[in-house]
């Protein structure tokens, strides 16, 4: 049965893989070569790949569908995690009102609110315990629009109280407040659209976990706190793997129910959390690639184009406050794509890969020979700006060949989503395809001045560590399916 198995591996795409990361190899010691401050990053590329690719055949030896079980929904997380944001908000809560610059909080600083956080964990395990035995039995349309309405309108009405009480008093009963808002919150989502119940998912919990524990512990570096391990590890690139299996799980659960507008905007909500979380370390590349990873596997689940269409609708309508609330270095970065003349010295770099890419012509100047690249013109040329390095030393036909490799990926992944056995693992596939696709997309637009800069690696070729071995996870993952595609004999 073994070796059946690996007869249904898809050396193609494994051939196709390594050849990529060779050609990204060939590119990092090209573009880094005489680069001060840059330590042994082929060494390191190399080392990534040997990693990397025993990721790939270990998780291609597991079978996916242990992934499904691992996912068995576990009902009390729901309100444990519930409890801990609760933790979170009062916290939060109270350091603001602390007006003193550079102030650390001690243990004891949080006792006198220890209180609220009791009464909230308790208020969240009484509808948690009436959910289960009284809500979920409720099938009736109206009980729901009354028991809504009546959840809305006590919200309501307390805000305005809270409001008009006397600014100590309301101090003293806010972080009270606060849970007693998300309790009616979780009791609002139990008779609606049930989002909560992804909380049950020990997976997606790991996610949110992984990136929560950013903001206790996280490395900043460059104005963003995203790293863990003395930078060793971005607990975001595993994320989007992560979510992909998630998001695989849920909407194949849903498969008979992909035609009601609910459960799309429920599979939406389910990568809104970790979206948020992410772009609020600021990472907007990433939380931008978790919400194109939704849309490649809510269509190949099947979803109706009208529900697509009203959602960017929606989007759109949206826009402006979304630009309000953009962090100012990434309101900058899309006005200078609009208008590169604002601020030419920010410019530059965009334009160095314009003229890296223009002057390569047919064949390129040749390995190590560009001007742009090796005259150090060019910035974060290893990185976000190798697509450049590439077209001005290989020319068109080399930054052709690198791309045509992506689409090999792209195609040979797409074929095994085609032939899985089965939904789960033709969404994993499927969301695997829409990662890859859109950070080359987003990178490749970027070196071109189609695209905002983002700082989105190009897939097995930029240098790097933590995104290399994720997308080499997800691969193995793909051929984890491949390997599976067929029913075999007493399966």
């Amino acid at each position: 049965m073994a070796r059946r198995s690996w007869r249904n591996f898809d050396y193609i795409l494994l051939v196709a893989l390594l050849t990529l990361s060779a050609f990204g190899v060939v590119m990092i010691y090209s573009a880094t070569i005489n680069t001060l401050g840059v330590e042994n990053p082929v060494q390191r590329q190399l080392l990534y790949i040997v990693a990397g690719t025993a990721v790939l055949l270990v998780s291609a030896s597991l079978d996916y569908r242990l992934l499904d079980i691992v996912q068995h929904p576990i009902s009390i997380l729901a309100p444990l995690i519930l409890g801990l944001m609760n933790v979170g908000l009062v916290m939060t809560w109270q350091i603001n009102q602390v007006n003193i610059p550079d102030f650390v909080p001690t243990a004891d600083f949080f006792i006198p609110h220890l209180p609220a956080m009791v009464s909230a964990l308790l208020m969240i395990f009484v509808v948690f315990l009436t959910d289960r035995s009284w809500l979920q039995g409720v099938d009736l349309l109206l009980p729901r629009i009354v028991i809504s309405a009546a959840v809305v309108l006590s919200i309501v009405a307390s805000a305005f109280a809270l409001h008009r009480l006397p600014t100590d008093l309301q101090s003293a009963l806010t972080p009270y407040a606060l849970g007693a808002g998300l309790a009616a919150a979780y009791m609002l989502d139990c008779v609606t659209l049930r989002f909560t119940d992804a909380l049950r998912d020990p997976i997606y919990v790991l996610v949110l976990v992984l990136l929560g524990i950013i903001f206790l512990i996280g490395q900043v570096s460059g104005g963003a706190q995203r790293w863990l391990g003395a930078g060793a590890v971005q607990p975001s690139e595993l994320s989007k793997i992560l979510i992909i299996i998630v998001l695989a799980k849920h909407l194949a659960d849903r498969e008979q129910d992909l035609d009601r507008f609910s459960t799309v905007l429920t599979s939406l909500g389910i990568v809104a959390v970790p979206l948020v979380l992410i772009y609020l370390q600021p990472d907007l590349g990433t939380a931008l690639t978790m919400l194109a990873i939704w849309v490649a596997m809510i269509w190949m689940a099947g979803m109706r184009f009208r529900y697509l269409l009203a959602l960017g609708v929606i989007g759109l309508a949206a826009l402006p406050l979304i630009w309000l609330n953009l962090e100012d270095y990434m309101q900058q970065r899309i006005l200078l794509f609009v208008n590169p003349g604002t601020d030419p010295d920010s410019y530059f770099n965009v334009h160095q890969a314009l003229v890296s890419i223009g002057s390569g012509g047919w064949t390129g100047k040749g390995l190590t020979h560009g001007t742009q690249s090796q005259l150090h013109f060019l910035r974060v040329r290893h990185t976000d700006f190798i697509f450049a390095v590439t077209a001005e030393e290989l020319g068109f036909l080399g930054a052709v060949a690198m791309m045509g490799l992506i689409f090999v990926l792209l195609w040979r992944i797409l074929r095994v989503a085609e032939r899985s056995r089965d939904t789960f693992g033709r969404l994993i596939a499927a969301g695997v395809a829409g990662l890859i696709l859109f950070q080359s997309v987003i990178n490749i637009g970027m070196n071109l001045g189609l695209m905002p800069v983002t700082g989105i690696p190009l897939p097995f070729v930029s240098y790097g560590g933590s995104s290399f071995l994720t997308l080499m996870l997800g691969i193995g993952l793909v051929e984890s399916v491949a390997m599976r595609h067929k029913k075999l004999e007493f399966d």
